[in-house]
């Protein structure tokens, strides 16, 4: 496998990256868009994730050709296929996505629990931020689903 073939997975999963975020990001404010206390510019950094990752996606292969245009040797990886090497990396991403938002989302998860009873509602100056809330929930979830489904996506990116 030339090492462009590498640069371009890693330029792949770092554009799947930038995506996941900004569509979380994208997400978790429209899920908070009913509430009018909103603006626009706060779908920029969510738009700037999901077209700098689809931008990543469609010039990897002519980047990473030009990245490793001097080094682009051949790399004795016996035994290990493309498909391996994109499902190791997605299961590193989930697993990254995932456990960084647990602790998050199970304070989140015991905050309401203890909110719930009508003694000890919100008062009206101290509200949570639900955006908070909705973009924790939505990386544990982005994170569980990749690692659960890394070797479907895996083999759905690699080359036939």
């Amino acid at each position: 496998m030339p090492s462009s073939s590498i640069a371009q997975i890693l330029l792949r999963i770092f554009a799947l990256n930038w995506f996941l975020v900004g569509l979380i990001h994208f997400a978790s404010v429209a899920f908070t868009f009913y509430k009018g206390h909103y603006t626009v510019s706060e779908f920029v950094p969510a738009t700037f994730h999901l077209i700098a990752g689809i931008l990543v996606w469609i010039v990897s292969p002519k980047l990473s050709v030009v990245l490793a245009r001097r080094n682009d040797g051949e790399f004795e990886l016996s035994g290990i296929t493309e498909q391996n090497l994109y499902s190791a990396v997605i299961l590193g991403l989930g697993l990254y996505f995932s456990l960084s938002s647990f602790a998050a989302a199970i304070t989140w998860v015991h905050f309401f629990t203890l909110n719930s009873s009508p003694d000890h509602g919100f008062h009206q100056e101290n509200h949570p931020s639900y955006y908070d809330m909705t973009e924790t929930l939505l990386t544990l979830a982005a994170g569980v689903l990749l690692v659960v489904n890394c070797k479907t996506l895996a083999g759905k990116l690699a080359r036939n």
